[in-house]
């Protein structure tokens, strides 16, 4: 009878660590993007698209506050992810002068896809 105990105890054990061990891992529907696509904008296009920048040369669009780069998430994507043609209403790929790396892109759509908020 002793050694049902010590197997019993012994396999709670067992399962009592591996349940402490268990790592909860976030799932990629809780990422926040936004933060990230503050990050490439700041690095990416704020030289231009700042108030601050001076003359505007043309850009119409700026991108200093949360609620600037949301209003203008469409034209964001458009601009840098989707393919340029006449019918695409921002046929002009940015940043100027170079396309974003592939990466930078895919956080743009994955936030765009997940709402295009700035609350993910």
């Amino acid at each position: 009878m002793k050694t049902k105990q010590i197997i019993l105890a012994f396999l709670l054990g067992v399962i009592f660590i591996s349940a402490c061990q268990h790592k909860e891992e976030v799932a990629p529907d809780s990422e926040k993007y936004f933060p990230r696509v503050k990050t490439i904008i700041a690095n990416n296009c704020l030289s231009c698209h700042s108030a601050v920048a001076g003359t505007w040369e043309g850009r119409p669009v700026a991108l200093d506050t949360d609620e600037e780069i949301v209003t203008a998430n469409a034209i964001i994507k458009s601009t840098v992810a989707d393919s340029v043609f006449p019918g695409n209403f921002a046929v002009k790929r940015m940043p100027k002068g170079g396309q974003l790396p592939s990466e930078d892109i895919s956080v743009i759509v994955t936030w765009l896809e997940k709402g295009g908020r700035s609350t993910d």
